[in-house]
């Protein structure tokens, strides 16, 4: 990554939520623009106060509660509510602090959140993670940190499946080279497994795309029959990724897994556990049964910390890291 471009985004670099901004329930999108906020506040801590500041600057405050059932003319009641908003935020972050642990980046006390000094490389994955979740707001980066979002989803795949496992690169970084339809006739042939030709023809002979398969992982067995554990990956950073849930899928179709079926996982940058429940956030998107790889799975799942080393977009971290401005 060229630190040109770096420097030039940084230059009229403004840290802003977006116009569309998030609804009230995905708090997990709130906690990562108060994280974003701590990380460009070079090291000091930001509160509830500086919080609702900043959100009532970028006038929005007023339109993340609106939903709720107050009367909008008591001036008092209002005030309470958005504080009230803002600790909830502060509650996940706090959640996520003992979650994460010493792969937390920021430090939090006293219901304020701050970056800490000398980050490891684990916390600046977390960091990494925490900028691919927030694509809107780095589209200049969008290409480095997606491709590399799914080298990261293909290193935690392998750690998650037993030593023997079989994994490979089917999107941005395809191991398998050629056109789609060879690119799925090569992976057939790896798997021991045959392809459906019907709806194989239905794809261009020159298509390149991957059609929603980003990483694949099997566990072979020592016959060559096509019958074994197989997960098949979609990599979404954006905010839509609910959109990407049943994009593997249409390869059920075009490859015949003898008599069992294909383990759908969705691998995602966000940080959707909701700790109170021990559930996902907006679980009601999942449908069908699908495996959730979220921001903590991932980085639980890391176990050589020097990938970091390996990715172009360290240098984008590390310029995060030292860049600040007064934003509250």
């Amino acid at each position: 990554m060229k630190m040109n471009k770096i420097d030039n985004f940084f230059s009229s670099f403004i840290l802003r939520l977006n116009e569309k901004y998030p609804r009230k329930t995905k708090l997990y999108l709130y906690a990562d623009y108060f994280e974003l906020v701590a990380l460009f506040n070079g090291g000091n801590p930001i509160g509830v106060d500086d919080m609702l500041d900043r959100l009532y600057d970028e006038d929005i405050i007023r339109l993340i509660i609106e939903d709720e059932d107050i009367d909008f003319d008591n001036k008092s009641l209002v005030n309470d509510t958005e504080e009230a908003f803002v600790k909830e935020v502060f509650d996940l972050i706090s959640q996520r602090n003992s979650s994460f642990g010493c792969d937390y980046p920021f430090g939090y006390s006293n219901i304020s959140i701050f970056l800490k000094t000398a980050l490891n490389n684990r916390q600046k994955l977390y960091i990494f993670l925490l900028l691919a979740s927030n694509l809107n707001l780095f589209k200049e980066f969008q290409p480095e940190l997606t491709a590399e979002f799914e080298l990261l989803s293909k290193e935690a795949l392998k750690n998650y499946l037993p030593d023997f496992a079989i994994v490979k690169s089917f999107g941005s970084n395809n191991e398998l080279g050629g056109y789609t339809s060879d690119k799925i006739k090569k992976l057939a042939e790896l798997m021991n497994v045959n392809v459906d030709e019907g709806f194989l023809d239905t794809i261009s002979k020159q298509g390149t795309q991957d059609l929603g398969l980003d990483v694949v992982g099997w566990l072979p067995l020592k016959d060559k029959i096509g019958n074994f554990i197989s997960v098949f990956v979609q990599c979404a950073c954006g905010k839509e990724w609910n959109k990407k849930l049943c994009e593997t899928r249409r390869y059920n179709r075009f490859l015949k897994i003898y008599l069992s079926g294909i383990s759908h996982s969705l691998f995602t940058p966000y940080s959707l556990i909701n700790y109170n429940g021990s559930t996902f956030y907006e679980h009601h998107e999942f449908g069908d049964a699908i495996l959730i790889f979220e921001r903590h799975r991932i980085l639980s799942l890391i176990k050589d910390d020097e990938v970091l080393n390996a990715l172009n977009s360290n240098e984008l971290i590390e310029k995060c890291i030292d860049y600040s401005e007064d934003i509250v």
